[in-house]
């Protein structure tokens, strides 16, 4: 009921891709894991048809698509319904434009912030302190050098919780919700900054 109530979009999708996790790793056999999720996207697809999510949830859910574009958003009409959405590109285009001027070490870790004033876009003046997006906030703050080390260490992550996943219950538990919870971070960082 929080993770609802939250209306975050972000998390939203975090939740789900975790979950997604989860289903696909908890058999012992993946192909029955991925049996598994098609089911249950079958499932949400079918709802999602015939109209069985609320009205206000599925249209949080796909009010976005309208206002979502990868490029110059300078000239966009800024409404309460694409606010959200609009804000988090502008900060992203000032976040690239940080990476394609420093682009192997960045404006420096923390950084982000002061540099915002010389990369903002004329109708999104105030630093939020963070590109809503990690990875674009990393290449922006550390550069290339920077984001392939945040990446080379989440992969290790990754390689060491999916090895791990051959341990017998209750530890295989623990570690299938490690997993969950990687996978989640991972996919709510394409819209935030949670650390």
């Amino acid at each position: 009921l929080g993770l609802i109530s939250s209306w975050s979009r972000g998390a939203w999708l975090g939740f789900a891709a975790g979950g997604a996790a989860l289903v696909l790793f908890w058999p012992r056999r993946r192909w029955l894991g991925g049996v598994m999720m098609a089911g249950i996207t079958a499932v949400f697809l079918l709802g999602s048809t015939f109209n069985l999510i609320p009205a206000a949830i599925s249209n949080r859910l796909t009010s976005f698509s309208e206002d979502f574009r990868l490029g110059d958003v300078r000239g966009v009409d800024v409404n309460d319904n694409n606010y959200a959405v609009i804000e988090r590109l502008a900060h992203w285009q000032a976040a690239l434009g940080m990476a394609r001027d420093r682009l192997w070490l960045g404006v420096g870790f923390g950084n982000y912030e002061p540099a915002y004033a010389d990369y903002a876009l004329i109708n999104w003046p105030a630093p939020l302190g963070h590109a809503h997006n990690y990875y674009l906030n990393l290449l922006a703050e550390v550069g290339v050098v920077g984001l392939l080390a945040y990446a080379l260490l989440w992969t290790a992550v990754f390689w060491q919780t999916i090895r791990l996943l051959s341990v017998d219950w209750p530890q295989r538990g623990i570690v299938l919700g490690l997993l969950a919870v990687w996978v989640g971070l991972s996919v709510h960082h394409l819209v935030d900054k949670l650390y």
